[in-house]
């Protein structure tokens, strides 16, 4: 497949003929969650095709963005994870995944868009100051639009898991549009009650909250 280019002699240019193809950052989107096996990439990305998905990844192979790895038995497979430079990548995604956050969701999802929790956890886990986490070892549960992650907090890092956790510490059920809001603008608290439900130990509900922006739900 032939690489388009912008031929102009910039910094965003040239990062746009390496990654401006359509799919490639909601690959790199994905591998920020961790390494996952191709048949994993192809069920997130409902609709990419098989040659495309196959064309990127040799791609962002070639580019040095991400690398191939073997897990060990009994799954003994191919997973592709992020390279050192992917993950520069990945974090220079993250204001531009929280400007969509903030200004882009302003209608509601539409029939026919899919949609996995991990895709928003993984921009949130990436602006936590990993300060504000020294010292938590806390497993978090989300349920967001009827879809399921989780994030783990292990002293300074936070790391986020597709699914459901076998253990957690506290649980969030809320929607998409309502977790952008936490993220991004203030909101009234009394707002917030009947739209964020929380489960678990009050110590430990009192820090998911503090590690959210400002605004925190009543006692």
């Amino acid at each position: 497949m032939t690489r388009r280019s912008y031929n102009q002699y910039c910094g965003l240019s040239r990062t746009l003929d390496l990654v401006g193809e359509r799919w490639t950052l909601l690959i790199v989107r994905e591998l920020m969650s961790g390494a996952k096996r191709y048949s994993d990439l192809a069920s997130a990305l409902d609709g990419i095709g098989t040659s495309v998905l196959a064309a990127r990844m040799r791609q962002l192979d070639q580019d040095g963005l991400v690398t191939r790895a073997r897990l060990p038995p009994p799954a003994a497979a191919q997973v592709y994870e992020l390279s050192s430079a992917g993950r520069e990548l990945a974090a220079a995604m993250v204001p531009l995944a929280l400007w969509g956050l903030a200004h882009r969701l302003d209608e509601p999802r539409h029939p026919h868009e899919t949609y996995r929790a991990e895709w928003a956890l993984v921009f949130l886990a990436a602006t936590l100051d990993p300060a504000a986490l020294t010292g938590l070892r806390l497993v978090i549960q989300f349920h967001i639009d009827g879809s399921s992650a989780h994030l783990t907090l292990d002293d300074g890092t936070a790391a986020v898991t597709p699914g459901a956790a076998g253990r957690a510490d506290a649980t969030v059920t809320t929607d998409l549009r309502t977790l952008a809001e936490l993220v991004t603008r203030p909101i009234d608290r009394a707002a917030l009650a009947d739209r964020v439900r929380l489960t678990g130990p009050p110590e430990v509900l009192a820090t998911v909250l503090d590690l959210l922006p400002a605004t925190v739900l009543p006692a």
